[in-house]
């Protein structure tokens, strides 16, 4: 199975954690085969399965700037750190390469998500009506 294959997958299994579900705003497999094209994509697998993955881009050199356009722990597997450890990757990576700074959106719906950028100790820099712009500084 592609890479694609299993990010459409496990973007299926955590489509319901969206308002609205995220099946119903966009085309899985597209979605899943722009992010592999584009995107630097860290996973962990466990089991022979696609237990998480992170989406960032890092196509702004000049600013320094990456962005996370999509980080997904399956339902089961959630409860184990993954999500904490692919954030870890993403910027372990980002220091290597240089860049200053990682950003990301919330749907405000999502506490989850919310509490859990939180406690890596991501902060609000914008909100919109849907959604909060939030970011962290690699180098402190």
């Amino acid at each position: 199975m592609s890479i694609s294959a299993l990010i459409e997958e496990l973007l299926n299994d955590v489509s319901d954690d969206f308002t609205p579900p995220l099946k119903e705003e966009i085309k899985l497999n597209e979605y899943a085969e722009k992010i592999t094209r584009h995107a630097t994509i860290f996973s962990i697998i466990e089991g022979g399965k696609l237990a998480g993955f992170i989406a960032v881009y890092c196509n702004d050199p000049e600013k320094q700037i990456a962005y996370v356009t999509m980080l997904a722990v399956s339902k089961s597997h959630r409860i184990n750190g993954i999500g904490t450890q692919l954030i870890e990757m993403t910027v372990d990576y980002l220091k290597k390469i240089g860049f200053g700074k990682i950003t990301l959106e919330i749907y405000k719906t999502n506490l989850k998500a919310v509490n859990f950028y939180r406690g890596l100790g991501f902060l609000i820099e914008k909100e919109t009506d849907k959604s909060f712009i939030a970011y962290k500084n690699i180098f402190n």
